[in-house]
C-alpha cells in the first residue's frame, strides 16, 4: 500500500458462530464479498482471522465510516498499536501508546490469543495493567476504559475502542425478497430490517402520484442501495397506478376503497416478484397504525398474494419507526413525502371479510391492473446519476464566488484535497446540522460522487436555503477550481 496502514479488527456476528461449519464458511464469504464492495474506493487489504477479518488500510476514518453500514459485522476495534508478541515489548508499547487512554480513568486489561501458545494470557494482563497503573487505576469489574491485547502468534496488538456495527447477517444469505416502498417512513425502515436478516431487496413502487411522487421515492430507494446494499445490485419497479385509482374510484364505495388498493399493491407486487425470483413481499405495515392495518383487514389483503409477507414492523409505534428512519439515514428524504395512499376522508372500513372485498373487486376492469403491470419501468438504482436524483436547477457545472463551500467528503479525503476554504460536514453530519447554518448565505455541496451533495442540496432548498451541488464528482470539481485560478490569473496578468 502506498501510505503507512492501520488495522480495524472487524467481528462477526456472534450468531453466525451457531451455524454449521458449512454455514459459517458461506457467510464469511458472502460478508467478505460485501466488505470488498463497500471499500471499493478504498484502498485496503482483508484478511480472515479467527471470529472475523482483519482489516487493513491507509485510510482509516473513511473506513470506520463506512463499516457500520455493511450488515453482519457486530463490532469493529481501530488497532492503536502494534508489536512483537514479546512481554517486554508489550510493556514498553503500553507505556507509550496506551497510557493516554487510561489516564485520569478507571480500567482493565483483557488478552485474548488467537492461535498457538507464545505468552500466558494472564501474564499479559498482570504485567500491562502494572505498566498502566499509576496513570490510570485499576478496577476490574466496571472499567471506564477497557484495554485490549490481542496475540496473533509471533506478534500482538492493542485495541481500546469497540465500535458497534449494524449486525444482522451478510445481505445476500437469505435469497431475494421485494419491498412494497411508498418513499414514507415505514417502507424504507422494513425494507432496512429485511436486508439486516440477510435477504436481498428490491423495491416495487406503485406510483399514485406522478413525477413529483417518484422523485421522491427513487431517492430513498438509492439512499438503502447505495448506503446498506453493500454487494449487491438493487432495482426499482415503477408500476404506474394512476389509471388503476381512476376505475377503483367511479366503481367502487369509498369505505372499500383502501383495502383494495391495497390488495391491488399486493397483486402487481406479487406479479413482479415471481419475475424476478422473489421468494417474499416486504411492507411497512404496523398492526392498528391505521384503518388498513387492523387483523381483519391484513388478513383480507393478504389473500392477494400466495407469497410470503414480511411486515418487519408489525409491533413498532410510530415513533420507534421515525428513530430508526434517523439511524439508517431515511428521515430527512421521509419527513415531507406525500401521502397519496390516503384516498378518502370518508371512515373506511376497519373490519372487512375476504368474500366482501373478493366481489368487489372483482366490480373492477381487470385490463388495467394488467396493464401498469405489463408497462412496469425498471431501475437500475446504482447506475442513477445527481441528474437523476435532483430536481432540476440544483446542479451547478462552475464554483461561483459568493458561496460557502461544504465538502461532504470522509475527512481523511477532505485533507487529502478539498476546495479552499471549505468547511468538512460528512453527509450524515450535514443531515443532522443544516438546519442550524445562517440563513443568509448561499452554499454549494460537493461530495465523492455527486449523488449524495446533489439530494442534500435539493433538501436544504425545500427548508429555505440557498443552495446548490456541483455536478459530478470530486474530480470535476477539482478541474473546475483549477480553471477559475486561472481564469483570475489571467485577469490579474490582463
Amino acid at each position: 500500500m502506498s501510505e503507512r496502514t492501520h488495522q480495524i479488527i472487524i467481528r462477526q456476528s456472534p450468531e453466525v458462530h451457531l451455524k454449521s461449519f458449512q454455514t459459517r464458511r458461506g457467510f464469511r464469504r458472502k460478508l467478505r464479498r460485501n466488505l470488498r464492495a463497500a471499500l471499493a474506493n478504498v484502498e485496503h487489504r482483508l484478511q480472515v482471522v479467527q471470529g472475523g477479518f482483519m482489516l487493513e488500510t491507509p485510510e482509516p476514518e473513511t473506513a470506520c465510516e463506512i463499516l457500520p453500514r455493511v450488515f453482519g459485522i457486530a463490532s469493529f476495534s481501530p488497532v492503536e498499536a502494534v508489536t512483537d508478541a514479546d512481554i517486554d515489548a508489550l510493556c514498553r508499547v503500553a507505556r507509550e501508546h496506551i497510557t493516554q487512554y487510561v489516564r485520569g480513568r478507571t480500567f482493565a486489561v483483557r488478552c485474548k490469543r488467537h492461535g498457538p501458545r507464545v505468552l500466558s494470557t494472564r501474564e499479559v494482563e498482570w504485567r500491562v495493567g502494572a505498566v498502566l497503573d499509576g496513570p490510570g487505576k485499576v478496577d476490574l469489574s466496571h472499567p471506564q476504559v477497557t484495554v485490549r491485547v490481542d496475540l496473533w502468534g509471533d506478534h500482538a496488538s492493542f485495541h481500546v475502542r469497540r465500535i458497534p456495527g449494524a449486525g444482522g447477517l451478510p445481505v445476500g444469505v437469505q435469497g431475494r425478497a421485494l419491498a412494497l416502498i411508498s418513499g414514507g417512513f415505514d417502507s424504507a425502515v422494513a425494507a432496512w430490517y429485511t436486508m439486516r436478516r440477510g435477504a436481498m431487496v428490491d423495491y416495487v413502487f406503485c406510483n399514485l402520484g406522478g413525477a413529483a411522487h417518484l422523485h421522491q421515492v427513487t431517492q430513498v430507494a438509492r439512499l438503502l442501495a447505495e448506503r446498506w446494499a453493500s454487494g449487491t445490485r438493487p432495482r426499482l419497479f415503477v408500476v404506474d397506478f394512476q389509471a388503476v385509482v381512476s376505475d377503483l374510484r367511479v366503481t367502487l364505495p369509498s369505505d372499500v376503497w383502501q383495502v383494495v388498493l391495497k390488495r391491488l399493491m399486493y397483486r402487481a407486487a406479487d406479479a413482479i416478484a415471481r419475475r424476478i425470483d422473489a421468494e417474499a413481499l416486504v411492507t411497512g405495515e404496523a398492526l392498528s397504525q391505521v384503518s388498513s392495518q387492523t387483523l381483519s383487514n391484513l388478513n383480507t389483503i393478504d389473500a392477494a398474494t400466495d407469497l410470503p409477507v414480511l411486515r418487519p414492523l408489525i409491533g413498532f409505534d410510530k415513533q420507534e419507526i421515525m428513530e430508526r428512519a434517523r439511524d439508517i439515514g431515511t428521515f430527512v428524504l421521509s419527513e415531507k413525502a406525500p401521502e397519496f395512499c390516503a384516498l378518502t376522508n370518508d371512515r373506511p372500513l376497519v373490519r372487512t371479510r375476504r368474500e366482501q372485498v373478493d366481489a368487489q373487486e372483482a366490480l373492477l376492469e381487470a385490463h388495467f391492473l394488467e396493464e401498469a403491470i405489463e408497462n412496469t419501468v425498471e431501475l437500475d438504482l446504482l447506475a442513477l446519476t445527481a441528474e437523476d436524483l435532483a430536481e432540476p436547477g440544483i446542479l451547478v457545472e462552475e464554483i461561483p464566488d459568493d458561496v460557502e463551500v461544504i465538502d461532504c467528503q470522509p475527512p481523511q479525503r477532505y485533507r487529502h484535497w478539498h476546495v479552499p476554504g471549505a468547511v468538512n460536514r460528512t453527509p450524515d453530519q450535514l443531515t443532522r446540522q443544516y438546519r442550524e447554518l445562517p440563513r443568509d448565505r448561499r452554499y454549494l455541496l460537493y461530495c465523492l460522487r455527486g449523488t449524495h451533495s446533489a439530494i442534500l442540496a435539493e433538501r436544504m432548498r425545500d427548508a429555505g436555503f440557498d443552495a446548490c451541488a456541483f455536478r459530478g464528482d470530486v474530480g470535476k470539481v477539482k478541474k473546475a477550481w483549477l480553471r477559475k485560478l486561472e481564469e483570475a490569473r489571467s485577469a490579474t496578468a490582463g
